[in-house]
């Protein structure tokens, strides 16, 4: 088998710089979504996928995983140089291993991968974020998920600490199957839907990484969108291209598309003998109506179960095709950067769509926006609090206390939470006062100033014996 890809990368309607990345090198394609300013969110895209493509081996699983947790270690090293201490990265990720007929993706953070086969598009990675945490975990739905407030609080991204755990997912694939890496611009704009409609109608992954991107932007484009397709083909299917050596690469921006051979990989074990067999994989699609199986060594070959009885092939044992090497991800809540989360439509989708769905607005929530709102609306809750306290505290009355007239700080009766002090105590009795200045004091003035507040008591006079 061979395969092709076709990628695009798009700033959207409302950024002002794109800082996604995406690279396609020899048979390993990846996607990095860059956070923390424009700066910042760039130099860590770009450095996690140049350390992506100057990894020496990319063969299996183990390779994937040191290769991303080698690009941890150059953001954070990079961080450091710049002072630019809050940058982070997404990144997913796939090995191509089409003569083992095997894809292998990876991912930190929540940008996608999708595997569309027979006209189903199913969402093979989990978002890193604390919504798709909440949901996972039963404490909200998909409608609640869609309009969460910290639907853009990721959980886990390259930059943030040492050694991130890295989700593999090893997938069996056959001739016509796509694969689909996708930063959260794209399905945070178009639905899934939508998604399986364009790639199941896609002649050149080109334009159909062009037209998601399209769409992405009539929906609204609030944020940078970049598309990376893989479609497997067979070894008779003529290349669209054909690339001088393993080594070519693209790198977002730019689009590329272009057709890679697959190389067989050998057991040295095994004299060196191909391991096409090794890992599970989906029979040939030769049949449309053919029933959709999968085979492990040992087990009859496509060929031979298309020669077996109706019962005898209803009792064969079809696994999924789809292979976690990790369990579910427990529930971490610590918030380490914004970005975006929003929950799609994951109906399968069993016939390819010949029309594609209206396009839906939605919007998604700039958390720059909602940082400057949260801090004006404490800024003016700081401003009432100082302004209430002010009023209570920077005034002085006089009143009696068991008899006694007494000078107080603060306001008659007091303002809210802020009651008046006792600041001097007089000796002087109500009833020893005239009835005038007896009168004075139980209206209980209020002044500006102690200074003011002991002349008045100064003034008071004393009823004269009789």
């Amino acid at each position: 088998m061979n395969f092709e890809v076709g990628a695009a990368t798009d700033t959207g309607m409302v950024r002002d710089a794109n800082q996604d990345r995406y690279l396609v090198h020899g048979n390993f394609v990846a996607v990095a979504d860059g956070m923390g300013g424009h700066a910042g969110g760039e130099l860590a895209a770009e450095t996690a996928v140049e350390e992506l493509r100057r990894f020496p081996t990319m063969l299996d699983t183990g390779d994937i995983v040191d290769g991303i947790q080698n690009a941890n270690r150059e953001v954070l090293q990079a961080a450091e140089r710049t002072g630019m201490t809050n940058m982070g990265t997404t990144v997913v990720a796939a090995l191509l291993r089409p003569d083992r007929r095997s894809v292998t993706v990876a991912n930190v953070g929540d940008s996608r991968a999708y595997l569309l086969s027979r006209g189903e598009l199913d969402q093979i990675t989990q978002d890193h974020s604390l919504v798709e945490d909440l949901l996972r975990a039963g404490k909200i739905n998909e409608e609640e998920a869609r309009d969460h407030p910290h639907r853009n609080v990721v959980t886990r991204v390259l930059g943030i600490g040492e050694d991130p755990e890295v989700d593999t997912f090893d997938l069996a694939v056959g001739a016509g199957d796509m694969i689909l890496l996708a930063s959260d611009g794209l399905f945070n704009e178009v639905d899934h839907h939508a998604l399986a409609t364009i790639l199941s109608n896609a002649d050149d992954l080109d334009e159909a990484a062009t037209r998601l991107v399209e769409r992405a932007n009539q929906n609204g484009g609030h944020d940078n969108i970049t598309v990376v397709i893989v479609r497997l083909t067979d070894d008779d299917e003529p290349a669209v291209s054909q690339p001088a050596s393993a080594a070519d690469i693209a790198v977002g921006p730019d689009d590329t598309t272009q057709v890679f051979p697959g190389t067989p990989l050998v057991d040295p074990e095994r004299g060196g003998e191909a391991l096409t067999d090794s890992l599970p994989h989906r029979a040939p699609y030769d049949d449309a109506s053919a029933e959709d199986t999968v085979t492990f060594e040992g087990a009859p070959s496509a060929a031979d179960t298309r020669n077996l009885g109706a019962e005898e092939t209803a009792s064969m044992e079809r696994p999924s095709p789809l292979l976690s090497d990790h369990p579910d991800d427990p529930i971490d809540t610590e918030v380490l950067q914004v970005d975006v989360l929003d929950g799609p439509d994951n109906e399968a989708v069993l016939d390819p769509p010949t029309e594609e769905l209206p396009v839906v607005v939605k919007r998604k929530r700039n958390w720059v926006r909602a940082l400057i709102f949260a801090f004006c609306v404490f800024a003016l809750l700081g401003l009432g609090v100082g302004g209430v306290v002010a009023y209570g505290r920077n005034a002085w009355f006089v009143e009696t206390v068991a008899n006694e007239v007494v000078i107080q700080q603060g306001r008659p009766g007091g303002v809210l939470f802020i009651q008046p002090q006792a600041v001097r105590a007089t000796g002087i009795d109500i009833n020893d006062l005239n009835p005038g200045s007896r009168n004075r004091v139980t209206d209980q003035p209020v002044f500006s100033s102690l200074e003011e507040a002991e002349a008045f008591v100064d003034q008071l006079e004393l009823r004269t014996l009789e």
